[in-house]
């Protein structure tokens, strides 16, 4: 009998909150599956006419699973957990099979979770489709380790995968001796993306790929070289164990949301939306569904990573650099981003109407925390001003959404801001609004952000602060601080900025280079009664004499 349920798996592969952690190695959250039911057997035989045999509490098949929650969620095929029925004929003699499942069994291989001893726990049906043939079972654990998920529509063929799983169940067990508690060890088989079999409508309905698997492996994981599951074992071609099926692991995820299972996963699913264009910031992008700008800089886009489970950021840079370069920046220093990456892929794209686009994707960690990171960016050339847009998050956050992440990069678009012109001031106005506190005259026309002057050694935080750029440059930018009571005099204050001095007392000066290009900073201190006053320029170093004939400016305009 045991034989001839072998045979039918031919036709279909496999035999009948403490803070959670993804797996070290994905073998580490395959599981086992067992079946334990009846049996019924009705054969007809020409010559004895119908016998019936009936088996209860008996093993009727294995297969394979992987754990994709820490609070005991299982994926796996219907067909591994489902009550089956199937004849087999031999000449005159056929014979009718009925399995009916009692009991399913997950079980762990040593070491894999902190269960103690009991190394198989029972399971029960959570949700099934049997025309997806996916099933999610339960299991009463916690705090399990899990394959994180991928995203299948990135896959192309000729991309290396894994297959996990346990083909022929404990048959493979040769070097031990046979016992129905034996949980044995999961098998890994190296292949490739061999196709992406597309439905009537286009979308991504199976993965081929090339690695070997055999009955029992239905239900285990395909991961990608970076341990993310992108597929789930179905079933292969008969008689060639070269070439089997996957379920896509997107096809996966929309099983699992319409099932209400999405909020109990590691990593939030991300839509891509429409087009945004951020007018007086030159950047067009299409973002995140429900995500949108919270940056109250004209040179940045920033998504908040508390929405998303990712940041994104997008710099507007000037400088000499061609992409290459700003990519060296981005992925080998702090320049932007506390972390250390290093670059997966990297290539640039033309683009029909558009500005040229590099795009890439880096892996590391957080220097702050040693949190493992990813990073999809993406740098757009518009002559000497850059854009830099990278999304950061967690490894298993940017994986998850990963198609989603470079739709959004390979859309980005921009406008150059700097017009070339010189900077001038027509006109003074009080400060009013947000900034009114300033007490200080501020350039008509101007785009007034947030900001402040250098930090200077010593002194305390300022009472008030603000940055002021010209509509049509975003390298100069005059700034200014306020202390309502200060103590310090001017003179004093100044030496705390720079040893180097201005041409006045209470004036300092400065030099820093960003982005390849040379920065001027030249500053002062002035008494108003109890308040004291800095007033900053900011300019790349061929625009600073007109950058001080504008703090020139400013200086006598508070004076009067």
């Amino acid at each position: 009998m045991r034989l001839m349920l072998a045979l039918v798996a031919l036709l279909v592969i496999g035999q009948g909150q403490a803070v959670a952690q993804r797996a070290a190695v994905p073998a580490d959250a395959t599981v086992f599956i067992r079946l334990v039911g009846s049996v019924r057997v009705e054969l007809d035989d020409a010559v004895n006419g119908r016998q019936t045999t009936e088996l209860e509490r008996v093993e009727i098949g294995t297969g394979s699973g992987f754990v994709i929650s820490p609070h005991g969620y299982v994926l796996t095929n219907e067909h591994v957990v489902s009550n089956s029925e199937f004849i087999i004929e031999d000449g005159p003699r056929k014979a009718r099979f009925t399995l009916r499942v009692s009991r399913i069994d997950v079980c762990f291989g040593e070491g894999a979770t902190d269960q103690g001893a009991t190394r198989c726990l029972e399971a029960s049906v959570h949700s099934s489709d049997a025309e997806l043939d996916l099933a999610v079972l339960f299991i009463s654990a916690s705090n399990l380790p899990y394959v994180a998920l991928g995203d299948s529509d990135v896959l192309r063929p000729g991309q290396s995968v894994d297959a996990l799983g346990y083909p022929f169940g404990r048959q493979l067990e040769v070097g031990r001796a046979a016992a129905p508690d034996l949980v044995p060890e999961v098998s890994t088989s190296v292949g490739t993306i061999s196709a992406v079999r597309a439905g009537d409508k286009g979308e991504r309905r199976a993965l081929q790929i090339n690695s070997t698997i055999n009955p029992g492996n239905s239900g285990g994981p395909v991961v990608d070289q970076d341990g993310f599951a992108v597929g789930v074992i179905r079933a292969r071609v008969t008689g060639n164990s070269g070439i089997g099926f996957a379920i896509p692991i997107n096809q996966a995820k929309d099983f699992l949301e319409s099932r209400g299972l999405e909020a109990l996963m590691p990593s939030r699913r991300l839509r891509l939306g429409p087009l945004h264009t951020f007018e007086g910031k030159g950047v067009a992008i299409r973002l995140p569904e429900g995500l949108s700008d919270t940056s109250p800089f004209r040179s940045r886009v920033e998504i908040d990573a508390a929405v998303s489970g990712v940041a994104l950021r997008i710099d507007r840079g000037v400088s000499p650099w061609n992409a290459r370069r700003m990519e060296r920046a981005l992925v080998e220093s702090e320049t932007f981003e506390r972390v250390i990456v290093e670059v997966d892929d990297s290539r640039m794209t033309s683009r029909s109407g558009v500005p040229p686009l590099l795009h890439g994707r880096a892996t590391g960690s957080a220097t702050v925390g040693e949190q493992s990171v990813r990073m999809h960016y993406g740098i757009v050339e518009m002559g000497a001003e850059k854009l830099i847009a990278r999304y950061v998050g967690s490894d298993e956050q940017l994986a998850y959404n990963e198609s989603v992440l470079r739709g959004s990069i390979a859309s980005l678009d921009g406008q150059r801001l700097n017009a070339g012109e010189a900077a001038s001031i027509d006109q003074w106005l009080p400060a009013s609004g947000a900034v009114a506190a300033l007490n200080v005259p501020v350039p008509a026309g101007w785009v007034i952000e947030p900001g402040a002057p250098i930090v200077c050694a010593g002194l305390p935080q300022a009472s008030t602060t603000a940055a002021m750029y010209p509509v049509n440059d975003v390298t100069l930018a005059l700034r200014v601080a306020v202390w309502e009571n200060a103590t310090a005099a001017p003179q004093d204050a100044a030496g705390a900025c720079s040893p180097r001095r201005g041409s006045v007392a209470a004036a300092y000066t400065q030099r820093a280079d960003w982005l390849g290009v040379s920065y001027v900073i030249d500053g002062t201190f002035l008494r108003a009664g109890a308040r004291q006053i800095q007033l900053e320029v900011i300019s790349p170093e061929q625009k600073s004499p007109t950058a001080r004939a504008l703090l020139d400016a400013w200086i006598k305009q508070l004076a009067r």
